[in-house]
């Protein structure tokens, strides 16, 4: 599949960013928590535990939200950055932790629009800040959806801007801090409305978890928005 020009100076700039968390312990610490919080707000939507999940960007570490879900018994992991090292074994204990965390989920080095699992097979898909860094953020959502069985549940979050906020974005600040990571590192920004529909028109029931209020979406600061998909049955 091919990708759009942009999608690759992100890529680099997310290798560089990545090869910096890795040396710094309280980069890695805060990435590690991050990800940890968002394990118990998926544990409370879920009706059963899945037996299959799989996380959309993972993320280098290999462990991402889906390493905090150690109930789950099948997990894997896409993301297109490699794993990164994390050197020989004992050479830090927050390195050993981050190995032994990462080691039970499946990792594969893929792109989320072109999903390397068979159909139907996954109970869970998570994907959390990750479409607004992609090359096509519709065809992760179809891959999303493919994945998943019937009646599947799609975790889901982005960044969404309010109008005036995505205004802002496209008249000043993608020119005038078009060197900066904030920009080259999201090829798109989103409209929370925009997001809700493209998930419905992919196939899936949409819950909205958090995001904007009615106010905030024409006059705010940018927020996470959270949604509970679940793939409709055919």
């Amino acid at each position: 599949m091919s990708k759009i020009p942009a999608w690759f100076e992100a890529q680099k700039t997310e290798t560089d960013f990545w090869k910096g968390i890795i040396q710094e312990d309280h980069a890695t610490l805060r990435v590690l928590a991050d990800n940890s919080e968002k394990a118990p707000a998926i544990r409370k939507i879920l009706p059963r535990i899945p037996e299959t999940a799989l996380e959309v960007g993972v993320g280098p570490l290999g462990l991402g939200i889906i390493g905090f879900l150690p109930e789950i018994p099948h997990r894997f992991g896409v993301d297109p950055q490699p794993p990164v090292g994390l050197g020989p074994s004992g050479v830090s204990t927050l390195r050993d932790f981050v190995r032994t965390k990462r080691l039970p989920v499946s990792y594969a080095t893929a792109c989320g629009e072109e999903i390397p699992i068979r159909s139907d097979s996954m109970d869970l898909v998570i994907c959390c800040n990750v479409i607004d860094h992609a090359s096509d953020p519709g065809a992760i959502l179809r891959e999303v959806h493919r994945v998943l069985k019937p009646n599947g549940l799609f975790f889901f979050d982005v960044h969404t801007f309010s109008i005036f906020g995505l205004l802002k974005w496209h008249s000043y600040t993608k020119h005038a801090r078009k060197d900066e990571i904030l920009v080259i590192a999201h090829p798109y920004r989103m409209y929370e409305a925009d997001v809700a529909r493209k998930m419905r028109a992919t196939g899936f029931r949409v819950q909205k978890l958090d995001g904007h209020t009615r106010a905030s979406n024409l006059l705010g600061h940018a927020r996470t928005s959270t949604f509970l998909g679940t793939k409709c049955l055919p």
